[in-house]
């Protein structure tokens, strides 16, 4: 489990590298409390409900549902550095079995995003804020589930904000700082 932590330590500390500032989601309530208004780059989005099924796009989304315990319904299979060929990187796999889970749904988003596999796995949220989505990749995952983008631009969400919009969006925004203040 300490590799396991370790490892996310070290991911969450080089995603930080990659972006000038960092700022709190623009959550209008207590993120315990429904509705859940979530701001970000791309629009608003609005939580009835604590979110049961959780799907994620793009690089590294699916790795703050994991350290809080939760197994996403699908997620991006791992496009580089996947030595073995499983669409997995070790210390995912390493979580997975930590929590006594299958491999989830792995979206193949070599070509962009599969819509359609996300669609399938009947997600209550989709995750991306780590990621590039364009207005029309925003629109078009809407129209399956909430989508909780990145706060300003395209993949420049350090790794604070990465877990506490993603957090945010699971309804566990206290466990996601909780997670950021024992990093």
């Amino acid at each position: 489990m300490a590799l396991v932590s370790t490892r996310m330590s070290v991911l969450a500390a080089a995603v930080s590298g990659m972006v000038l500032a960092a700022a709190a989601p623009a959550v209008a309530q207590d993120a315990s409390a429904y509705p859940v208004t979530i701001e970000h780059a791309l629009g608003t989005t609005t939580l009835t409900e604590k979110p049961e099924r959780i799907a994620t796009v793009n690089w590294a989304n699916h790795e703050v549902p994991l350290a809080l315990g939760v197994v996403p319904v699908g997620f991006a299979a791992a496009n580089f550095g996947d030595d073995d060929g499983d669409g997995l990187l070790p210390w995912v796999s390493e979580k997975l079995e930590e929590l006594g889970a299958d491999t989830p749904v792995l979206f193949d988003e070599g070509d962009g995003i599969d819509f359609e596999a996300v669609a399938a796995t009947r997600p209550d949220v989709i995750l991306a804020a780590y990621s590039g989505l364009s207005q029309e990749d925003y629109d078009t995952l809407s129209q399956i589930a909430p989508v909780v983008a990145y706060p300003e631009a395209a993949w420049s969400t350090d790794w604070r904000d990465m877990i506490r919009y993603n957090a945010a969006g699971m309804g566990m925004a206290d466990e996601g700082d909780a997670w950021i203040a024992s990093i």
